[in-house]
């Protein structure tokens, strides 16, 4: 059975249309809307884990009002490359030390499809384990696969997933993002995989009901992204894309904007010493509720206390102890959320936040929050008008503007809409479930768009796997968390993304004392990159193991009786064939290696 899961910054949904009813699936029985799961992963300090309302409740609970309290830890081993006085570079491993909340009792996960804009970000440490980025969403798209199943009564194998036009001006960047929530899909279960543009979507939905054919401008605005998009719709041919623009506003910036005209409580404005205005660094850190509790680390936090008493408003000092200490950040925003939603149906919108020391009391008037918002506002109009010139559409040809997702209930877009378009033209879908129910008619109609290259690189072309020892080797998917020997129950704890997802062969651990040259062979039924996983502590490598490549920056790491254990990275490219590895401790080895190495295959 299909379905159309629209995974997204704040909130995300899942339907199914058997061709004449959609049907959105029920997913939180506490929400005011049911069929919508709250993006939010809540990681308790034993590794449960909560999603949704119930991660809400759980960080709001738990954590809010407690002290954080820091002390430096290690957190890993970083490899720190630089040139020697030779032709040789230096290389050595340096351990990674960060102040660490010890006092807490889980960590709440927000907006986790807005890292993907991010090329460097792989994924987080939480307490004592590394959470991959396509581990997190994996958990919240298992759960919508779940509860669809559950409600459906069938397994739901094949899947649409939403994804915005653009999820970065690099498009290589986009590419990556695609290929972490495919790799997410396929470790919650999914089987056949496509995608389609989230305002595409949404246009699909509106196609059913018109009778004629039109041209509509699609204003897709949810919590991450704008998407823009300028289709032909209706009548039983498809719906015809003439452009696309993705614009990297969201709803969460119009939050963040409510956030600093709130600073003047937290100390903006005021003096810490006479002529010496209040740093801006720390202004920063308030923008963002994940990034508030840093501010009490010792050393800022020791600043702080020394503004109380400096300060021309100790108050404000005071009131910015309590924010960053009693981790009230998350639900000061939520609270900023709710007005700015407010705002929506009415002129002004209380906004009063008390705790300990913070006294907010403000009356959010519409007019100051569009003062705010107006750069915002501004563009987004730039970008309406240069996907238009793009399109070679003219306002005048737009007979549709179909406004989804949360952010386009805000009247100052509202507003926009209606002076370049005309409001005759302008059609509210819901803006919460419009861009899953098109994607359920898209999974019907099996018109998603295939993913691209990349999808290769985690089939299986490992056959006629042997091995000289007499010891079990078994093939398996490299994933993080997972048991990484057949003889010991060790398990990594550190993958980069490159390696996550890949078919590979789970070794024996107790063969890391083999000097073979044969010890594993297997056949490649298409040429592949052959990654080979070994140990950090040797001294030289085998052979066998020098013609690969070593990729720097690339470290894995296993958790042993002994720790967590380094190991680098080698590949090497095979044509379709033959492959014969080694014993770890095989002829030109030298060193201190106490563990195998494992082996991933990526086919090009």
């Amino acid at each position: 059975m299909h379905l159309g899961i629209d995974f997204g910054t704040t909130n995300s949904s899942v339907a199914h249309f058997d061709g004449r009813e959609l049907l959105p699936i029920q997913l939180e029985s506490g929400n005011e809307n049911r069929t919508l799961l709250p993006s939010l992963i809540y990681v308790k300090r034993n590794h449960q884990i909560l999603l949704g309302n119930q991660a809400a409740a759980a960080y709001l609970q738990e954590e809010t009002g407690r002290k954080p309290e820091w002390e430096r830890r290690l957190m890993g081993a970083i490899e720190i490359i630089v040139a020697g006085a030779g032709s040789s570079p230096i290389q050595y491993m340096h351990d990674i030390y960060d102040l660490v909340d010890i006092a807490a009792h889980g960590r709440l996960l927000q907006s986790v499809k807005t890292v993907l804009r991010d090329p460097q970000y792989e994924g987080t440490n939480i307490f004592d384990r590394y959470y991959p980025v396509d581990e997190l969403i994996a958990m919240l798209l298992s759960a919508l696969k779940r509860r669809a199943e559950a409600q459906l009564g069938e397994s739901c194998a094949q899947v649409v997933l939403g994804r915005p036009v653009s999820f970065s001006a690099d498009p290589a960047v986009s590419v990556r993002a695609e290929e972490i929530l495919y790799r997410a899909a396929l470790f919650a279960g999914f089987e056949e995989i496509s995608f389609q543009l989230e305002p595409i979507a949404a246009a699909h939905l509106y196609h059913r009901s018109s009778d004629r054919r039109e041209i509509a401008l699609i204003f897709d605005f949810g919590g991450g992204t704008l998407d823009l998009t300028v289709a032909e719709v209706g009548t039983t041919r498809p719906p015809r894309v003439l452009g696309s623009r993705g614009v990297l506003v969201g709803g969460d910036d119009l939050d963040r904007q409510i956030m600093k005209s709130l600073l003047p409580h937290f100390g903006a404005g005021s003096e810490i010493e006479p002529e010496i205005e209040f740093p801006y660094d720390m202004l920063e850190q308030l923008e963002s509720w994940q990034t508030m509790p840093y501010l009490s680390r010792p050393q800022p936090l020791g600043k702080i206390m020394e503004y109380q008493r400096t300060s021309n408003n100790p108050q404000a000092m005071h009131a910015l102890e309590t924010l960053v200490t009693q981790n009230v950040g998350f639900a000061l925003f939520k609270i900023i959320e709710r007005s700015k939603k407010q705002l929506s149906g009415k002129f002004f919108a209380p906004l009063n936040f008390i705790h300990q020391e913070i006294r907010i009391h403000e009356r959010l008037l519409r007019r100051d929050f569009e003062t705010l918002i107006s750069d915002e506002v501004a563009a987004v109009e730039r970008e309406i008008q240069l996907l238009l010139a793009e399109t070679g559409v003219r306002p005048a040809q737009v007979e549709a503007v179909l406004r989804t997702g949360g952010s386009s209930l805000v009247p100052a877009f509202v507003t926009l809409l209606r002076g370049i378009f005309g409001a005759p033209v302008i059609r509210a879908l819901d803006p919460l479930t419009s861009v899953g129910g098109g994607l359920a008619i898209v999974a019907h109609e099996r018109s998603g768009r295939p993913p691209s290259a990349y999808a290769k690189h985690y089939t299986d072309v490992i056959t006629e796997l042997q091995v000289s020892s007499s010891r079990r080797y078994e093939k398996i998917i490299l994933r993080s968390h997972r048991q990484s020997y057949t003889d010991r129950d060790y398990t990594l704890v550190k993958l980069p993304l490159r390696l996550s997802g890949l078919h590979a062969i789970k070794t024996a651990d107790r063969d890391y004392v083999s000097t073979a040259e044969d010890l594993l062979r297997f056949q490649l039924t298409q040429p592949a990159q052959v990654y080979v996983i070994y140990h950090a502590k040797a001294d030289t490598l085998p052979h066998w193991l020098r013609p690969f490549e070593r990729l720097p920056g690339e470290l894995v790491e296993i958790n042993s009786i002994g720790g967590r254990m380094p190991f680098f990275v080698y590949r090497r490219a095979y044509p379709a064939g033959p492959v014969t590895l080694g014993g770890a401790r095989a002829a030109g080895y030298r060193g201190t290696v106490f563990m195998n190495y494992l082996v991933a295959v990526q086919p090009e």
